[in-house]
């Protein structure tokens, strides 16, 4: 393991067969480690069948209350949970939009083959802001047929794709739900791809993922919609490139509802249809007595208000906010 690995906890013994644990990756902070807790609640309820050996990762800077996340996931005995603290390494710029609603953690699973031994040859990515609704057994069975990750497209993403200089036919995944092939990405050295990507394109990468797709979308497996169900597949009118019979049958089959995108469930003003899942999973959790900061006597004053306002009103008011908000990341990214 590299300099930028200060500290690590012993990996606990592996006693299940390789088909039914779970290597799997989260990257977070202080902020997150409650989301992070539901996340991994929903995970360990919906497969008492799989064992998960959970890796959290954060920066040095963060003070994680890593009993609280034991405490919460004590319930579950399917799994085991290590606590690491690494440093990206200070030399390198990493783009971060200012407008946007991840931060520099995300850029710490690139560096995914310092977490685990070199025994381990395949891991679980989960983004922390997602629920699992149901059995992952058929997602982590996956046969990657020789590709690097497997990840769910995000249909219809031309804005991406056209930033990044690619193809309309390559697609452009979402990087929240990965199935990694870690021996590969040694061999590779897909860290390094990575790195030396986002050097030499500044310009085009607003955060990791989009050096992971420009890097490697031609070795990506596409998983169907319903192993990461995005924020886009929930809307009431979705602007999606797909028939609304489909969107459905998405909807119905969701196996992990991906919370991303700027409102979150935690907030008073989510308005996600699923966010009930958050709510349920939190509950299971030693942060079951969180109330959002965002729920003030004037806040609930004005969800009631918006709640008489007709559905095509309040559609163009959100259409509306997005465009700016994206406008001016733009204009920021510019300049």
């Amino acid at each position: 393991m590299n300099e930028h690995l200060l500290k690590t906890d012993a990996y606990p013994g592996r006693s299940e067969t390789a088909a039914t644990c779970v290597p799997t990756l989260l990257c977070t902070n202080a902020l997150f480690l409650q989301h992070a807790a539901v996340c991994l609640a929903s995970l360990l309820a919906n497969n008492p069948e799989l064992f998960f050996e959970i890796a959290i990762v954060s920066r040095p800077t963060e003070n994680l209350n890593e009993e609280k996340l034991r405490r919460s996931l004590t319930q579950f005995p399917n799994h085991s949970l290590r606590f690491i603290k690494f440093a990206v390494p200070a030399e390198l710029l990493l783009p971060l939009n200012p407008l946007a609603h991840y931060t520099i953690d995300t850029y710490t699973r690139i560096w995914l083959k310092e977490f685990f031994p070199e025994n381990i040859e395949r891991v679980l990515y989960l983004d922390a802001d997602l629920v699992v609704v149901g059995s992952i057994r058929p997602l982590w069975a996956t046969d990657l047929d020789g590709a690097l990750l497997a990840a769910v497209d995000i249909p219809g993403s031309e804005r991406g794709v056209a930033r990044l200089g690619m193809r309309l036919e390559d697609g452009y995944f979402n990087a929240g739900v990965m199935i990694i092939d870690l021996a590969q990405w040694r061999t590779k050295r897909a860290e390094d791809i990575v790195i030396t990507y986002i050097r030499d394109n500044p310009d085009r990468v607003l955060y990791d993922q989009d050096a992971l797709n420009a890097c490697f979308h031609s070795c990506t497996k596409r998983l169907d919609y319903k192993w990461n169900v995005i924020r886009p597949f929930y809307r009431d009118r979705p602007e999606l490139p797909l028939q609304r019979v489909e969107i459905e049958a998405i909807r119905r089959d969701a196996r992990i509802i991906h919370f991303n995108g700027g409102v979150k469930p935690w907030s008073y003003f989510c308005d996600h249809p699923r966010r009930a899942e958050y709510q349920r999973y939190l509950l299971m959790t030693d942060w079951r007595d969180y109330v959002p900061p965002d729920r003030t006597a004037l806040n609930i004053l004005r969800k009631g208000i918006s709640a008489t306002l007709p559905s095509s009103l309040k559609d163009l008011l959100k259409t509306g906010l997005r465009q700016l908000m994206f406008s001016r990341s733009r204009a920021r990214s510019r300049g």
